[in-house]
């Protein structure tokens, strides 16, 4: 029957052929499927974890924002809003069917007033932290907003009531009836609760902890008369169907507005959280490439094996007819089922793995990803990377397959382990050069930096790979040693045979380079990065204790924090949210995302901490005699960096009065929410923004006393009367470092898993290599060499290759992390400096030697139970 549909359908004999090897030797079909699988578990898991986060993000904003075709947002200051007669004149354009007002506030439950602490994600304030309170016009709002009322109604215009999420209720034990008792500007206020939302649309803001109660109560509660955060506009339906025409009305509506409002689209409002993200993604898309570098190896090296073990066999088809193309086919065909298979399966573990970087993602962003997005672009590039990946590995040994003559394939013995051409590792330095001229000399547009530093830095690793030829011959001399010492005379002649297969040992070295080379880089850069941040933390969040409230602090308080007993001196601090002018700065950054202006007082500020000036700024002491002068401003490096400012330019900011053009005194090294800060005084504070309040004052504890007294004094003094609540700043600085090191922990796993591949392998390696030599096994066994001498050598022989891919993992690794510093300083504005620390390179020496040695116990199991007469007559 086969035999038939063979003669009918000779195209399916490769096929059949390679599916008979393939059963025949199930452990290393199960060792290159399991490298496949990893390769394309990895690439989709991390694509589907980007994209799912990013949805969860935008899907809040999207359903949130529900039937608005526009909305109109304040143009200068986010904290102070704007104006509430641009109302009217959002109203007054004949397209616009529906304008609703809203505001914004920030509060906590009465019962919590005292005790609330701030949580923290990489992209700023946790959502969650605190209460947002939405005032709205309860007719209007639910036609632009997405209102899922589960019980109950929503709140009537005027009235002291409220509407709030129905799980957020039920965890603090409120139902409708109930009064929801905040904290306001006044002092405690009640809001009767007459509804319950389901968990959809506006429920979802703020991860859920949010409620919405009548405009003008909102406004009256939280002295925000007058002002408005957000206008939603919904357009007639012919508009709002045409791209075309939404954009003429958008700009219709922004010119009537004028400089103090701007116009956007809903989606906008989605963006910001993912622009924040897109560095620490880019940094997960990069190493799931690491980890498909990594698994070509293992699947090259086990077709390389396949080749050499059916020697004989291809060498009797070419004797009996078969053309070099048909070869070629045969070994392609095993190729292409592998490939097949290992990548469907691949999406499934793909799939389980997401799963887990999501929860890993959700500790570092905040909030719940609930969203598993599933992206058709990205289940095609994993398809295409597995079988790409397969085809483009298999492709060399089928070549070289195509070549064995049948006189050659059928004599006795048979070696793979041909010499490695100079042009491999000429080769090899020529693309490490390039690598390196690409970061180091090249200067690059900011769209096509990533991709031209993945190139590089990939470049670099394979040029590495091309040349480990040119050293194992070095290294095994040292190696020998080391192995003679610890499996005796038995690790002499093991240490020795990785030089008999240089292409196979090659492959293996590189594999486990590669792997501890990103184990260091990312060890590296986590402590060059923590020490950054660290100093950063030292100097610019001096001071002994924080003290805080749910609303701003009067300036005035400072002066009664003054007089605790125990209190050297206190310094404000003020965060508002502002814009830059696009026509001054222009591009999309300028448009769409706000800074930071983080009001002092330069006198009192020095007392408790100071600044951390970047290099070339000048004198310290005339940095902070301009800046107490006023009309100029700190900035950031990031934002010198991304808007091209250097010390003596003008940052023209969008003000309460207009623009208005500061003088940057110097750059500063701040990573308060994510860099993007610009630090003034308090009196521009007052002049250009008409804003005052103290988001936290900073306190410096007297000789002779402890924090705990002066922060129990404050509590004692202001708790109860002002809702304040105190930090010290060491458990402030141990959240920010825990938060650091919980982002670093997704590329901790991402490591994990290409040292898994490297670990495969070495597997594949030794089991190659123990093949080839049977005979010669059966040999040293015949001549009284026992079991645990045979285990004692393969052992040897791979702890050789451990060391090497060690030693010069070691020093690629040393490489890799400066370059990944120096791209973390181009893309992010940062001013990192390389510090060596030994912990990644002690940590990256203990994983060569104990992978080498574990991955070997299979192989040299086998190796040690080889039969003796067998293995003389083997071949």
């Amino acid at each position: 029957m086969i035999s038939m549909l063979l003669r009918t359908f000779p195209f399916l004999v490769p096929f059949t052929l390679a599916l008979r090897n393939m059963s025949t030797r199930r452990w290393r079909t199960l060792l290159t499927a399991t490298g496949i699988i990893l390769g394309v578990a990895v690439v989709l898991a991390i694509q589907i974890t980007n994209e799912s986060t990013l949805d969860s993000i935008r899907q809040v904003f999207d359903r949130a924002a529900g039937k608005a075709n526009l909305l109109v947002v304040p143009g200068s200051q986010v904290q102070q809003g704007m104006e509430d007669y641009l109302l009217d004149e959002a109203r007054a354009s004949s397209d616009v069917e529906i304008a609703a007002p809203s505001v914004r506030v920030n509060t906590v439950l009465m019962r919590e007033a005292s005790s609330f602490q701030l949580n923290f994600s990489i992209t700023g304030l946790a959502s969650g932290s605190m209460l947002q309170l939405f005032g709205v016009d309860p007719a209007l709002d639910p036609d632009v907003r997405v209102y899922e009322i589960a019980a109950g109604r929503m709140p009537e215009t005027d009235r002291y009531e409220v509407i709030l999420p129905q799980k957020y209720a039920g965890d603090q034990g409120l139902e409708i009836g109930d009064d929801l008792v905040i904290l306001s500007s006044q002092g405690s206020a009640r809001l009767e609760i007459v509804g319950l939302l389901a968990e959809d649309g506006v429920a979802l803001l703020n991860d859920g902890v949010v409620a919405f109660a009548p405009l003008e109560v909102v406004q009256d509660l939280f002295e925000r008369q007058g002002r408005l955060d957000e206008i939603a506009l919904k357009v007639n339906s012919a508009a709002g169907s045409s791209p075309r025409l939404l954009e003429a009305i958008k700009n219709s509506v922004a010119e009537s507005l004028g400089s103090e409002a701007q116009v956007i689209y809903p989606a906008a409002r989605g963006q910001l959280v993912p622009q924040m993200l897109s560095t620490y993604q880019q940094g997960l898309s990069f190493f799931s490439l690491i980890a498909v570098f990594v698994g070509a190896f293992l699947i090259y090296n086990t077709f390389s094996m396949t080749v050499v073990e059916r020697t004989r066999e291809i060498g009797m088809l070419r004797a009996i007819g078969m053309g070099r193309f048909q070869v070629i086919r045969l070994v392609l065909a095993e190729a292409g089922m592998l490939s097949i298979a290992g990548s469907l399966l691949g999406l499934g573990v793909g799939l389980v793995m997401a799963r887990g970087l999501m929860a890993l993602m959700g500790a570092v962003v905040s909030g719940e990803q609930n969203i598993l997005t599933i992206p058709a672009i990205g289940v095609v590039q994993s398809l295409l990377v597995g079988v790409g990946v397969t085809f483009a590995a298999a492709l060399l040994p089928a070549v070289k397959a195509a070549r064995i003559s049948p006189l050659e394939a059928l004599r006795v013995r048979v070696h793979s382990g041909d010499k490695v051409h100079s042009w491999v590792w000429i080769s090899g330095l020529a693309l490490i050069f390039l690598g390196w001229m690409a970061i180091y000399l090249l200067r690059w547009r900011e769209e096509i930096l990533f991709f031209v530093g993945t190139s590089a830095v990939l470049a670099i690793l394979l040029g590495a790979t091309l040349t480990v030829p040119l050293i194992v011959a070095a290294l095994e001399g040292f190696t020998r040693p080391v192995a003679n010492f610890i499996y005796n005379n038995e690790g002499s002649i093991g240490s020795s045979n990785v030089r008999r297969s240089v292409g196979r040992t090659t492959l293996t070295v590189a594999s486990l380079m590669v792997a501890l080379t990103m184990v260091i880089g990312i060890g590296s850069l986590a402590y060059s990065f923590e020490q950054d941040i660290n100093a950063w933390i030292d100097t610019a969040l001096g001071g002994d204790l924080y003290v805080r409230a749910p609303i701003p602090m009067r300036e005035s308080f400072g002066r009664q924090l003054a007089n605790v007993p125990g209190v050297a001196a206190v310094t404000p601090a003020r965060y508002v949210t502002v814009r830059l002018s696009s026509s001054a700065h222009p591009g999309d950054l300028a448009r769409e995302e706000p800074l930071f202006f983080n009001a002092i007082d330069p006198e009192t500020y020095r007392q408790v901490g100071d600044i951390e000036f970047a290099s070339g700024q000048g004198d310290p002491e005339e940095n902070w005699t301009s800046l107490a002068n006023g009309d100029g401003v700190f900035i950031s490096t990031t934002v010198a960096d991304r808007y091209h400012l250097r010390r003596g330019d003008r940052l023209v900011v969008l003000t309460h009065r207009g623009e208005h053009a500061f003088t940057v005194i110097a750059e500063i090294v701040d990573f308060t929410g994510q860099g993007g800060v610009v630090m003034g005084t308090y009196d521009d504070l007052h002049r250009w923004f008409a804003d005052r309040g103290v988001d936290r004052y900073t306190i410096k504890i007297a000789p002779g006393h402890t924090v705990e007294q002066v922060a129990g004094e404050v509590e004692a003094r202001f708790g109860d009367q002002r809702h304040v609540n105190t930090q010290t700043t060491e458990v402030f600085k141990g959240k920010i470092r825990a938060l650091m090191v919980q982002s670093f922990r997704l590329f901790d796993v991402l490591n994990l898993i290409g040292v898994v591949i490297g670990a495969l392998g070495v597997i594949n390696t030794l089991t190659m290599n123990v093949l080839e030599r049977q005979r010669e096994i059966g040999g040293l066994r015949s001549l009284g060499m026992t079991r645990g001498q045979v285990l004692r050598m393969i052992l040897a022989e791979s702890l050789a290759m451990g060391v090497i891919g060690g030693v010069y993992g070691l020093g690629f690794g040393y490489v890799i992390a400066h370059i990944l510093i120096k791209g973390m300083n181009l893309m992010n504005g940062y001013e990192l400096v390389y510090l060596f620390t030994a912990s990644p390179f002690l940590i990256g020496i203990l994983i060569a030697i104990f992978v080498s040695q574990v991955a070997a116990l299979y192989p040299a199991r086998g190796a040690a139970s080889v039969n003796i007469v067998e293995a003389i007559k083997h071949e």
